[in-house]
C-alpha cells in the first residue's frame, strides 16, 4: 500500500466527527424533573406503554410514580449576552411542563416519551425534585435508575420539596427566564454564601455508599408560586428521609462539618447586659475530630473554630473597642454554640442518621473495633444513637465592621 493511500485513509478517519450528530430541535431537552406519588385518578390514566394492564410488578411505594418534566422549548431560550433579563410569568413561555405516571422511573419516562415527538435528552438536566413522601419511603430505586443514565451529570441538584414537587415545575421566578436554571443558581449561591452545605446528587450517592455515614439533601418550599426558599437540609438514614435541619441548625451543621466559606448569621447574647445581643456572621470554620474510648465504647471530642465578624450591635452596654468586652462576647458565644452544636448532633442521633461521618472516623482510625463490634451500617445506626460526643467550640471575632460616629 502506497504512502498516498495510507494518507487518504488517515484523512478519511478525521472526517467522521459528525456522523452521530442530532439537531437541537430534534431533542426534547429536559431541564428539571419532579417526582411525586400518583393519585388514583392519575394512576387510572396510565397509558400502558411498556406492559399490558396488570402485568407490571407492584410499586414498592404503594402508589405509582408521577414524573413531571420541565422541557426547554427550542428557539425560546436566548443564549449569549442577551440571555439575561427578568423572568416572571414569561418564564413559563420558555419551557414546557408535562407529566406521566408509571410503576418505576423508566416506566414513567417511557410513558412520557409516548406523548412527546422528540427523544428525551438529559444532558442539560439541572435539578431533580423529590416529594417529601417519596423521600420518606426510600429513594434507592430512583437513584438506581439515575445512576445508570450516562447523560445525567453527578453535579445535578437532588432536592426534597415539602409537598407538591410537580408544582415546583410551574414556578415563575422574576430573576431568570428559565425556572430550572434559577433553581440550580439558587443552590449554588446558597453554597457559596455558606448557608447550604455542598450537596449535589453525586455527593449524596457517595455518602449513601458508605457504611459509616448517611446522606443529606437540600430541603425547599415554594413561596407564592414565583419563588423557592431553601428551608433547610433533609437528613437520611440509608435511603429514607428522617427529618429536617432548619436554617439556623444548618449553620451549626456547617460548622461541625467544616463547610467553607462561612456566611450564616446568629444572635449572640452578650453576658451581663440583661439579654442584649449582637449579630455574628461566620467567615471561616475549622473542625477537628478526636476519637478515644471510654469503657470500651467510642467517644468523640469535636473541636470547632468559628471566625466571624460583628454585623450588628443592639447592646448599648458593650464597647467593641475594649478587648475585655470582645473577650466576654466570645466566651459567651462559645457556651451558646456548644449547646447548639450538641443539640444538632442529638437530633440526628434520635433518628440514627449519621450525616457527620462519625462511623467513617471509626472505620478509619479504629478498624479493629469496627470489624469486631460493628461491621455493617445497620449495626452502626444503632450504636450511633448512643454515641458519646463532646463539642469544644472556639469563637473568634476578627472584624467589627464600620461603626457610626
Amino acid at each position: 500500500m502506497s504512502k498516498g493511500t495510507i494518507a487518504l485513509l488517515a484523512l478519511a478517519m478525521l472526517l467522521t466527527g459528525c456522523w452521530d450528530r442530532v439537531e437541537i430541535e430534534e431533542r426534547g431537552t429536559v431541564l428539571a424533573l419532579a417526582i411525586d406519588p400518583a393519585s388514583e385518578e392519575e394512576a387510572a390514566a396510565e397509558p400502558l406503554v411498556s406492559h399490558p394492564k396488570g402485568a407490571a410488578p407492584a410499586s414498592k411505594k404503594g402508589n405509582l410514580l408521577k414524573v413531571t418534566a420541565q422541557l426547554a422549548i427550542p428557539g425560546q431560550i436566548p443564549l449569549g449576552p442577551e440571555s439575561g433579563g427578568a423572568g416572571g410569568n414569561g418564564a413559563q413561555d420558555k419551557v414546557w411542563v408535562v407529566s406521566a405516571v408509571g410503576h418505576t422511573m423508566d416506566d414513567a419516562l417511557q410513558n412520557l416519551q409516548q406523548s412527546i415527538a422528540n427523544e428525551l435528552f438529559f444532558g442539560h438536566l439541572q435539578v431533580v425534585i423529590l416529594n417529601r413522601n417519596i423521600a420518606e419511603n426510600g429513594i434507592d430505586d430512583i437513584n438506581e435508575y439515575l445512576r445508570r443514565m450516562p447523560e445525567i451529570r453527578r453535579t445535578v441538584w437532588l432536592v426534597v420539596n415539602h409537598t407538591d414537587a410537580a408544582g415546583t415545575m410551574t414556578v415563575s421566578p422574576k430573576l431568570e427566564r428559565v425556572p430550572a436554571l434559577y433553581f440550580a443558581q439558587t443552590f449554588r449561591q446558597a453554597t457559596k454564601m455558606g448557608k447550604l452545605p455542598a450537596s449535589t446528587m453525586g455527593r449524596f450517592w457517595i455518602d449513601r455508599s458508605k457504611e459509616g455515614k448517611d446522606g443529606f439533601l437540600p430541603y425547599i418550599t415554594v413561596k407564592n408560586k414565583e419563588n423557592i426558599e431553601v428551608s433547610g437540609v433533609a437528613y437520611f438514614r440509608d435511603d429514607k428521609m428522617q427529618g429536617v435541619l432548619r436554617p439556623h441548625e444548618v449553620a451549626y451543621f456547617n460548622g461541625l462539618t467544616e463547610q467553607n466559606p462561612g456566611g450564616a448569621s446568629a444572635y449572640i447574647t452578650v453576658p451581663g447586659t440583661g439579654g442584649e445581643a449582637i449579630m455574628f456572621q461566620s467567615v471561616h470554620r475549622d473542625a477537628r475530630y478526636k476519637l478515644s474510648f471510654r469503657g470500651g465504647r467510642p467517644h468523640f471530642d469535636v473541636y470547632v473554630t468559628v471566625k466571624g465578624i460583628v454585623k450588628e450591635k443592639s447592646s448599648i452596654k458593650v464597647d467593641l473597642e475594649k478587648p475585655e468586652d470582645v473577650a466576654a462576647i466570645e466566651q459567651g458565644a462559645e457556651e451558646q454554640f456548644r449547646k447548639a452544636f450538641e443539640s444538632v448532633i442529638r437530633k440526628t442521633q434520635a433518628a440514627e442518621a449519621d450525616i457527620f461521618g462519625f462511623g467513617d472516623q471509626i472505620r478509619a482510625f479504629a478498624p479493629g473495633y469496627w470489624d469486631a463490634r460493628i461491621r455493617e451500617a445497620a449495626r452502626w445506626h444503632q450504636q450511633y444513637e448512643q454515641l458519646s460526643v463532646s463539642v469544644h467550640p472556639t469563637i473568634r471575632i476578627i472584624r467589627m465592621g464600620m461603626s457610626p460616629r
